[in-house]
């Protein structure tokens, strides 16, 4: 059965910083710079693409991460934190202290590495098709 869900891809250095915090990936925001063309579905599975090579939690082709689909929330308008997480606790250290401004911050909740691996070809999406996509896109895989 196809269901709903998220791909999106974060830089592996980010998912390394997530896991040198204690309990941060419960709920951890990812920033994105690109407006979703449609709502994000709050609940759905998330696939993380591990990105921007070389680096030991990258593989070519394969979405290695899982999480559940959280809240989204605006970034600071205007300010020090303008284009930041209202709250930088939620962020991993890494994506907080480098990150350019975001339009808006996704949360993956209990974010954990996948058993196996699954490829591109698994999800179809109308917006990266044969891609890896490059900011959170809706698609579609089969459970």
């Amino acid at each position: 059965m196809m269901r709903p869900v998220v791909l999106a891809p974060v830089p592996c250095v980010h998912l390394e910083s997530v896991n040198s915090v204690p309990g941060l990936a419960a709920s951890v925001f990812f920033g994105s710079s690109h407006e979703a063309d449609t709502p994000l579905p709050s609940g759905a599975p998330v696939f993380i693409y591990a990105s921007i090579p070389p680096h030991a939690l990258f593989k070519p082709g394969q979405f290695s991460w899982t999480g559940t689909l959280g809240s989204i929330v605006r970034a600071v308008d205007g300010g020090p934190r303008h284009g930041k997480h209202p709250d930088p606790s939620q962020r991993p250290p890494t994506a907080e202290a480098k990150d350019g401004a975001c339009l808006y911050f996704w949360e993956v909740r209990n974010l954990e590495p996948l058993e196996t691996p699954r490829r591109l070809g698994d999800f179809k999406s109308k917006t990266s098709i044969n891609e890896v996509p490059r900011w959170p896109v809706i698609a579609e895989a089969d459970f």
